[in-house]
């Protein structure tokens, strides 16, 4: 009887040698390629934070990204600006609350598109400081939350003596830190400068958001509601998020 195809025996000792050279070959692929963990694809390394006013001027917001505005006003500074003027504080230590001059920065001031005259435009400014002086300056305003709500001030301008109130609001989720506090300034002939600015620092850089308005006591209440700054969490995302070197997708 012809004999009926049979599975031949492979020894034990030869099926566990193919069995060995099979997982090499189908886990490694030959030795060719190391398997990459999971989720390690696609993550650029973040981009240094600029140093140069170059650089920070590179990543300051610019019109096409701040739909609704137009820049009126750009400029960037490689040294500490000097001064102008001088403004004394009483009670002294919250002298505190003016942001001292750093090093390399860029500013950039913006109003309301379509307006033939933006009467409150805003500004943005990004300044670099010393390695750690950035971080001890937030400290010492955090610290001027708890004394000086109200204070007095005067200029070196001779245009008298100031009386001020600071709300400090709730801190945004930007940067390192951030603050954010509301100002009302009135001086001796009725007039009023309402502001409201949010710090953010990231490293040793400080980004601050400023928008102030003036008016008089004449001025219509209910206008007056209609103006008064408010705080705009998607223009601080944007503007840090390119600081960081990230893609700016707009507001």
């Amino acid at each position: 009887m012809p004999s009926s195809p049979a599975r031949r025996r492979i020894p034990g000792t030869v099926l566990a040698v193919l069995l060995l050279a099979g997982a090499a070959t189908g886990c490694g692929g030959g030795g060719s390629e190391v398997a990459k963990p999971k989720g390690a694809e696609g993550k650029a390394a973040p981009k240094p934070l600029p140093t140069t006013a170059g650089e920070v001027e590179a990543r300051m917001l610019t019109a096409e990204e701040m739909p609704g505005y137009r820049v009126v006003e750009a400029d960037s500074w490689s040294e500490p600006r000097p001064p102008v003027g001088t403004r004394t504080f009483k009670p002294r230590a919250c002298g505190v609350i003016a942001q001292p001059e750093g090093g390399a920065g860029a500013a950039v001031t913006y109003e309301h598109d379509g307006e033939p005259q933006d009467l409150h435009p805003r500004d943005i400014t990004t300044t670099r400081y010393a390695k750690g002086e950035a971080a001890r300056w937030m400290g010492e305003l955090r610290e001027a939350e708890w004394r000086c709500d109200t204070f007095r001030s005067e200029s070196s301008f001779g245009d008298g003596v100031h009386s001020d109130r600071m709300t400090w609001l709730p801190e945004p989720d930007a940067g390192d830190e951030a603050l954010r506090v509301e100002r009302v300034t009135e001086d001796e002939e009725e007039m009023t400068l309402h502001s409201l600015t949010t710090y953010v620092r990231t490293g040793d850089l400080v980004t601050a958001f400023h928008h102030k308005i003036s008016y008089g006591s004449a001025i219509d209440k209910d206008h007056l509601a209609t103006i008064l700054p408010s705080p705009d969490e998607a223009l601080v995302d944007a503007q840090i998020a390119k600081l960081l070197g990230h893609r700016s997708s707009g507001r």
